[in-house]
């Protein structure tokens, strides 16, 4: 622990809950449209696009067939390779617009926890999204993404090598799905400490936002993993069990009824849940940031001028 940091008081559950029921009343439906509009279009963007690339690489595996009875060209298998690479292009293009408005949207809660007047609607968000410095955001996505991967690299590896030994291959798959958690309950607070700091970070690596966050949640994790589980997955896991497996229940009677009704309610349960989920996530780090010094918690991060303009 650094010199002068301290460990957080640990949030109360029973109060974190109130407050949360406190923020939705009369402002629910204000954040549901916006918030749940665009996670509904971002799913059927990826799913369209998921369709057009799964239909390009079937036809690429077809041409490759065709090219050794002579039937077709390689222009052709190259025409659809880069139909593919487009394709691919588009599908990260849509997840990093959609990680931007998430970013927006979470930031805009932060805002109304600090400013009751102010209120989470398509407009705020949007005003959010649009004084998002884009650039920083994707290499800070893009600094978790490659950290995971790294930490479960080596698992990964020892399931791979002994695959034909499923008590080690099962040993492996659930030690990385504890370390995923661990790891995400490490980095959760980045993007908050991130927009605290953001004129900081001008010309400076965004793994300083990662280290940030390690420090802010030293004897935090298991309080937020408690109060995560209770107020968003355990609320989801429950829908989805119910109407998931009313779903379920008309695929094996062969109920179109059930199948519809089953599985379009449990989707549009974890839509009307997404508010609840960005506010919780916002409020717990309000909740928990006032008592944490962030000079203290980013000391020794960035570098100074002389450094970046290589005086130093």
């Amino acid at each position: 622990m650094l010199r002068g940091e301290k460990r957080m008081k640990k949030v109360s559950l029973k109060g974190f809950i109130a407050e949360l029921k406190s923020s939705m009343k009369g402002e629910y439906f204000n954040a549901l449209w916006p918030v749940g509009g665009f996670f509904i279009i971002f799913i059927a963007l990826s799913a369209i696009l998921m369709f057009f690339f799964q239909g390009i690489a079937s036809s690429i595996m077809m041409n490759i067939m065709m090219v050794m009875y002579g039937m077709t060209s390689a222009g052709a298998i190259g025409l659809a390779l880069l139909e593919l690479l487009v394709a691919l292009v588009l599908m990260l293009a849509v997840n990093f617009f959609y990680g931007f408005i998430q970013a927006a949207i979470q930031y805009a809660y932060v805002a109304r926890f600090r400013n009751t007047d102010t209120k989470v609607t398509a407009t705020s968000i949007w005003a959010q999204y649009k004084r998002l410095n884009k650039n920083q955001l994707w290499r800070l996505a893009l600094y978790i993404g490659l950290f995971m991967f790294l930490w479960t690299l080596p698992l990964d590896i020892i399931a791979g090598i002994f695959a034909r030994n499923q008590v080690v291959v099962i040993t492996c798959r659930v030690l990385n799905l504890l370390l995923v958690i661990w790891k995400s309950l490490q980095y959760s607070q980045a993007y908050f400490l991130y927009n605290d700091q953001r004129p900081e970070f001008l010309g400076q690596s965004m793994r300083h936002a990662l280290t940030a966050s390690k420090r802010f949640m030293r004897g935090l994790k298991w309080n937020l993993l408690l109060i995560a589980v209770i107020t968003i997955v355990l609320p989801i896991v429950v829908w989805l069990a119910i109407f998931g497996g009313l779903g379920y229940y008309g695929i094996y009677t062969a109920t179109n009824f059930w199948i519809w009704f089953g599985f379009i309610v449990a989707f549009l349960g974890v839509v009307a849940w997404l508010p609840i989920t960005y506010a919780a996530t916002a409020l717990y780090y309000q909740q928990t940031a006032p008592e944490q010094n962030l000079d203290t918690i980013f000391a020794g991060t960035f570098k100074s001028v002389e450094e970046l303009t290589g005086q130093k």
